[in-house]
């Protein structure tokens, strides 16, 4: 006995089918599908999607936005150093990462990866508090953990303390070279961690404005000197936007090559990035199609939320395939289906979810969207009728938004 939605549009479909659902898992899909002891849930011409995945979070940084002002990356880093200093505690990081995740699981999404920093101040204790805040969410959403150097330089004592969380199960590693005085060096020491410990690599990769992308050509050279293609992330590449056509080429070729991951996030870069400009201020975003068309694997994400570094965000995938769409200058219904893809499979892809999608034998994990297809549901922000996490309803009828956040 499971479930059996009828009458629903699917990735790829060109007319409604039914989908029936066994224990966690899409077991048929098929028009006419007779109940038997299924519970039948009426689709009405909805989108059924695969749960949208959030590839690139902050949770531990999340909702401490108050009236300090950050007027750039440095400034944001600084603001929340000072937070970590006076007020952060690991029931704080509980109670506000909980929030966050229930907000994006009403929204639609059923996994999240989170960057967890590790610094002298902070040490081990908002990895250890967000392993804990993990096993809280599990029925009801994946997290996966990267930990994060979150100062400028990695020495030894951090180094070591980053080492110490290599036995827990955390995801990978990484860090910001393009900050560090040698960003050579400190890629080299985060692949030390994840070779020894038998984890990824998930950098954040020339968050800057400058015409140099010296840490996104160092990681993908390391990549494949590792045999690690496919298995890892880089998130941001802001630079790659601000090097001229030749060596865009070139470096879109080595990311394709290592078959390196790549995040973009558009909503906190426009808010971050161009500080220095005046009057025509850049986007700050990446080359999204350019890398889509290499056949680069390319999702998007929330990034921060609330937080020093973007006062802004709702944990809500669908609103940043919106405003990606907008950036990027994708607008074509084939265009907002690759959007779209950008929010779910993509992302799924990076993590390794191979049964993530919808077709026989993926997992049900899913979202019910009241629109007829993928394009329509970004321009609609279509409400989400159903929220489905390994074949078990967690939310139903949820158009409205939160009250409290």
């Amino acid at each position: 006995m499971g479930y059996l939605i009828q009458g629903v549009y699917v990735p790829g479909g060109k007319a409604p089918a039914d989908v029936r659902i066994h224990k966690d898992r899409i077991v048929e899909i098929a028009p006419g599908l007779t109940p038997g002891e299924d519970t039948v849930i009426e689709g009405n011409g909805s989108f059924l999607s695969p749960g949208f995945v959030d590839l690139h979070m902050h949770l531990e940084k999340a909702l401490t936005i108050g009236d300090t002002e950050s007027p750039g990356l440095i400034d944001a880093i600084v603001n929340f150093r000072e937070y970590c200093e006076n007020r952060i505690s690991p029931q704080d990081i509980r109670e506000r990462s909980i929030r966050v995740l229930e907000r994006a699981s009403r929204n639609g999404t059923t996994a999240v990866r989170t960057h967890v920093s590790v610094d002298e101040c902070l040490k081990t204790m908002a990895v250890e508090a967000m392993l804990e805040v993990r096993e809280e969410v599990r029925d009801w959403m994946d997290l996966e953990i990267i930990v994060m150097l979150s100062r400028m330089d990695l020495d030894d004592e951090v180094y070591a303390i980053m080492d110490s969380l290599g036995s827990t199960d955390i995801r990978g590693f990484g860090s910001a070279p393009a900050l560090s005085d040698d960003p050579a060096r400190q890629i080299d020491r985060i692949f030390q961690l994840a070779l020894r410990h038998g984890k990824i690599v998930d950098l954040h990769a020339d968050e800057h404005d400058e015409p140099r992308v010296d840490t996104i050509d160092a990681f993908a050279d390391r990549i494949v000197a590792e045999g690690m293609e496919g298995l890892c992330t880089a998130g941001h590449l802001c630079a790659l936007s601000a090097v001229d056509e030749e060596k865009a080429r070139e470096t879109i070729g080595k990311i394709r090559r290592a078959d390196m991951n790549v995040v973009t996030l558009p909503s906190c870069n426009l808010y971050l990035m161009g500080r220095g400009d005046q009057g025509l201020i850049r986007r700050g975003t990446t080359r999204i199609r350019e890398l889509l068309d290499a056949g680069v694997n390319v999702s998007l994400a929330s990034d921060n939320i609330r937080d020093p570094f973007r006062p802004f965000g709702n944990g809500n995938i669908l609103e940043e395939m919106l405003l990606t769409a907008q950036v990027a200058q994708m607008g074509t219904f084939t265009d907002l289906e690759r959007v779209f893809d950008m929010g779910t499979v993509n992302p799924a892809r990076a993590m390794g979810r191979t049964d993530h999608g919808i077709r026989e034998g993926s997992r049900a994990d899913l979202v019910l969207l009241d629109a007829p297809g993928a394009a329509e549901a970004i321009l609609d922000q279509a409400p989400r009728r159903l929220v489905m996490k390994n074949g078990r309803i967690l939310w139903e009828n949820r158009s409205e938004i939160l009250r409290h956040f």
